[in-house]
C-alpha cells in the first residue's frame, strides 16, 4: 500500500461482513473515506458517493460509485452482486421511493459524500419467493484496487485526498496439465509446487530427499510397427530389391487423410449411437410412465372399490339396526324417521284436503304415529330388559379386577386392592344367590336357608344403607319359604335383594355414607345426580336430565353426525394435534355446526346427503375448530386437503361467505376457549388417542 509519508489517514470501505472496513495510520489525525473506485479516483476534482444499503434484520452493504450515476444504474449493478432481476429491487429513502432517472448527487449526501439507502424487495419478488441472500452477496464482492482516503489537516490546514494503492503480491502458478472427470465434468489441474517435508524428518542422518520422483525425463526409443504396410523408398534401386517367397501383397492406393476420415465416418457413428442411445432411453421412460399409470389406475380402482365397499357396509349396518335395533342412539333414529314420515304426511294432507276431511285425516295420521311410537318404546323397554342383567354382571366384574397399568420394559402391572377384593368376595354371594333356586323349584330348602343366613352375616359387616333394606328382604324371602310359595311368587323379591346386593358392591365403602351431588331437573322437577344431565360446550348450566332428554325424542339421526366427528378425530390424530378443539366437542354440536351455520349443504356443490358430507380444516396449517372448517363432501374433500393457496382456487364471493360462517361459529362457541383452557390445564389432553393401557 503506498501513499504519502510522515501523515495519518484512515480507509473506510466494505468488510467481509458488510461493516465499515477502517486502516488508520499513526502520526497525525484521522478522518473517513470520501469514496473509491478505478483509477478515477486519481483525479481530486471528482469526488464519489459512498452509497450505504441498508437491507433487513439491520444489515447494512456499501459501494462506492461516481456521482453522474443514476439509480437505476446502481440497482442494476447491486442486483448482479445478489444475482437477482433490478425489476424485484426497491430503493427508498427516508421512506419514500426513489425513482431510477435520479442521480446520486441530485440526492441527500452527507458531507463525507455517504448516502443512506433503502433496499427492499418488491411485491413480485415476495410473490416468487425472492431473497436477498448475504452469503451469494459476499461470494461475488471483489475489494478495489485504488481507494482514496481522506486525511484531516492539522493546525487549520484544509484536509487532502490521497490515492492509496493496494497492490496484490500473489504468485501466478503456471498451468502444467491437468485432466476432466467424464462422469461429472470437473477439471483437476496438477499442482506446481508441493509441500516439503515436515521438519522432524529433516534432522534425521542419512536422509536424502530428491527431486527425481517429481521430475519426468524423456528419452527415444525404437518400436516396431503393429503391421507390415508399403512405404515409399528411392535409395535401393530395383534390382537389389529382394522378393520373399511366397505370396506377396501388393499395396494398396494412397488414401488421404480426409477420404480416410470419410471412409471411417466417425461422426456419423457417434450419431447413430446417440440417437440410438436416446431412443431406448425414451423407450424406457415410456415403459416406466406407463407402468406408474397403470399403478395409479389400480390405486384408483381399490380406492373406489374401498369407499364404495365402505359405503354399503355401512347402509347394511344401518338396514340392520333399523330392523333390529338395541342402542340408545339406533332407537333414536327410529324415531327420527317417525318424525320425518309424520312431517312428509302432513305435508300431502295440507296439499289435497281442507276443512273437515283435513281434520279426519290429522286424526288417523295421530293414530297411526301413537301406534308407531309406542311399537318401538316396548321394543326398546323389551331389550333394556335382556341387557339389564348383561350390564350389571360385566360392571361387577370390572369392578372385581385387580388394577393394572403397563410399567417398566412395557411389563402389565396388577395390583390388588381392598375395593377389588371386597367386590370379588361379595360378587361370589350375587352369583350364588342369582342362581340358587327355592325348594319349590326343586332346590335343597336346608341349602338355600343356610345361604340366606350366610349372606346376612355378609352384609351386616359392610357400611352402607341399603343393608337394612337387604336384610329385611333376605329375613321376608326366608319367613316365605316357610310357607312353601311358589317361584313366581318369589320372583319380583328375589329381583330387589340383586338390585341392592349389586349396589352394595358398586359402592364404594369409603365414601358410601357421603351424600352425592344432585340437581334439580327443569323439565320433571327431581333432583337427580350431577352426572345424570346432558352437557354440550353451548350450554350455559345443565338443567335437563338425561331421562327427560330422551323422553323428548330425536327428530334427527345423530349417528350422522357421530360419524363426522370421529372422522374429525380420526384426522387430528393423524396430524398429532391431540389438543385440538375436535376433543372436546360433541355430536350436538356438530349437529348445531351442520345444520345451523352451513345449513346442512356443501359450501361448493350444495349435495344435501348428511351421510356424505364432512367438517374438514379450512386452513390446513391450523388446528381444527368450529371457525377453522368447512362443509364438503368427501371427494371435495380430498381435493380441499391438496390446496396450498386458497384464495386462487376459491371465487371471492365463496371466500367471502366462508368467513361469515366463521364469525357466526366464533360468537357461538365463544365458551370453548374456556373450556380447552381448563381441559388443557388439567393434564387430561395428553390422554387422548392413547391405549387403555398406557399412563
Amino acid at each position: 500500500m503506498g501513499g504519502e509519508e510522515g501523515e495519518s489517514f484512515s480507509v473506510a470501505g466494505t468488510s467481509a461482513s458488510g461493516g465499515t472496513l477502517s486502516i488508520s495510520v499513526p502520526g497525525g489525525g484521522s478522518s473517513s473515506t470520501a469514496g473509491g473506485g478505478g483509477p478515477g479516483a486519481r483525479t481530486t476534482g471528482r469526488k464519489d458517493v459512498t452509497v450505504k444499503f441498508h437491507l433487513m434484520k439491520a444489515q447494512v452493504v456499501a459501494h462506492a460509485y461516481p456521482r453522474q450515476h443514476t439509480l437505476e444504474e446502481v440497482k442494476e449493478h447491486i442486483a448482479c452482486k445478489f444475482q437477482v432481476k433490478s425489476k424485484f429491487l426497491v430503493l427508498r429513502q427516508a421512506g419514500a421511493e426513489l425513482p431510477g432517472h435520479r442521480r446520486l448527487e441530485e440526492l441527500c449526501v452527507s458531507e463525507y459524500n455517504v448516502c443512506d439507502l433503502e433496499l427492499l424487495l418488491s411485491e413480485p419478488a415476495r410473490d416468487e419467493n425472492v431473497q436477498l441472500n448475504l452469503k451469494l452477496y459476499y461470494r461475488n464482492l471483489t475489494l478495489p484496487d485504488i481507494i482514496t482516503v481522506r486525511i484531516a489537516g492539522e493546525d487549520g490546514k484544509p484536509s487532502r485526498d490521497v490515492v492509496v494503492e493496494i497492490e496484490n503480491q500473489v504468485i501466478t502458478k503456471p498451468f502444467v496439465g491437468g485432466y476432466i472427470n467424464k462422469q461429472n465434468n470437473v477439471e483437476y489441474h496438477h499442482a506446481f509446487t508441493q509441500t516439503g517435508p515436515p521438519a522432524d524428518r529433516l534432522a534425521r542422518p542419512g536422509t536424502k530427499f530428491s527431486r527425481d520422483t517429481q521430475t519426468v525425463c524423456e528419452r527415444t526409443t525404437t518400436t516396431t510397427i503393429p503391421r507390415c504396410q508399403a512405404v515409399q523408398h528411392s535409395g535401393l534401386a530395383v534390382s537389389e530389391r529382394k522378393v520373399p517367397d511366397g505370396p506377396c501383397r501388393q499395396p494398396l492406393p494412397y488414401e488421404t487423410a480426409q477420404e480416410l476420415e470419410r471412409r471411417k465416418d466417425v461422426a456419423g457413428k457417434v450419431l447413430l449411437i446417440q440417437r440410438n442411445f436416446r431412443r431406448v432411453l425414451w423407450q424406457r421412460l415410456v415403459k416406466k410412465s406407463a407402468a406408474e399409470w397403470r399403478a395409479l389406475q389400480q390405486r384408483q380402482q381399490a380406492n373406489e372399490a374401498g369407499a364404495q365397499e365402505s359405503k354399503t357396509l355401512a347402509h347394511s349396518k344401518t338396514a340392520v339396526a333399523r330392523a333390529y335395533p338395541k342402542t340408545n342412539e339406533e332407537f333414536d333414529a327410529l324415531f327420527a324417521q317417525i318424525h320425518c314420515w309424520k312431517e312428509n304426511e302432513m305435508k300431502l294432507i295440507r296439499e289435497k284436503y281442507s276443512g273437515a276431511p283435513k281434520i279426519a285425516e290429522m286424526n288417523i295420521l295421530l293414530d297411526k304415529e301413537i301406534q308407531l311410537l309406542n311399537g318401538v318404546e316396548r321394543q326398546r323397554r323389551a331389550i333394556r330388559r335382556e341387557q339389564l342383567e348383561e350390564v350389571v354382571e360385566r360392571q361387577l366384574v370390572k369392578i372385581s379386577e385387580p388394577k393394572r397399568w403397563v410399567g417398566y420394559n412395557n411389563r402389565v402391572i396388577e395390583m390388588e386392592t381392598p375395593q377389588t377384593q371386597r367386590a370379588r368376595f361379595l360378587l361370589v354371594y350375587y352369583r350364588r344367590l342369582k342362581m340358587a333356586l327355592p325348594p319349590s323349584a326343586g332346590g335343597d330348602p336346608q341349602e338355600h336357608m343356610a345361604l340366606l343366613d350366610e349372606l346376612a352375616d355378609v352384609i351386616v359387616q359392610e357400611n352402607h344403607p341399603a343393608t337394612e333394606e337387604l336384610e329385611n328382604l333376605l329375613q321376608r324371602e326366608r319367613k316365605l319359604l316357610l310357607c312353601h310359595l311358589r317361584t313366581e311368587d318369589l320372583s319380583i323379591l328375589r329381583k330387589r335383594q340383586l338390585t341392592l346386593l349389586a349396589d352394595i358392591i358398586r359402592t364404594d365403602p369409603e365414601k358410601a355414607r357421603e351424600r352425592p351431588v344432585t340437581k334439580l331437573c327443569r323439565k320433571c322437577k327431581k333432583l337427580r345426580p350431577a352426572n345424570a344431565f346432558t352437557v354440550h360446550t353451548r350450554q350455559r348450566s345443565a338443567d335437563v336430565c338425561g331421562q327427560c332428554t330422551s323422553l323428548l325424542g330425536s327428530t334427527v339421526d345423530i349417528a350422522v353426525y357421530r360419524s363426522i366427528l370421529r372422522a374429525i378425530r380420526r384426522d387430528e390424530r393423524k396430524r398429532g394435534s391431540l389438543a385440538s378443539y375436535a376433543f372436546i366437542i360433541q355430536e350436538n354440536d356438530i349437529k348445531h355446526i351442520v345444520e345451523n351455520i352451513w345449513h346442512g349443504h356443501s359450501v361448493i356443490s350444495n349435495d344435501t346427503d348428511r351421510a356424505d358430507l364432512m367438517l374438514p380444516r379450512w386452513n390446513v396449517a391450523q388446528d381444527w375448530s368450529p371457525w377453522n372448517c368447512i362443509c364438503l363432501t368427501e371427494q371435495e374433500t380430498r381435493a380441499h386437503l391438496k390446496l396450498q393457496r386458497l384464495d386462487r382456487f376459491y371465487q371471492p364471493s365463496v371466500l367471502k361467505e366462508i368467513q361469515s360462517k366463521h364469525a357466526l361459529a366464533r360468537s357461538v362457541f365463544g365458551q370453548l376457549r374456556e373450556i380447552d383452557q381448563e381441559f388443557t390445564e388439567s393434564g387430561d389432553w395428553w390422554q387422548v388417542g392413547l391405549d387403555e393401557k398406557l399412563v
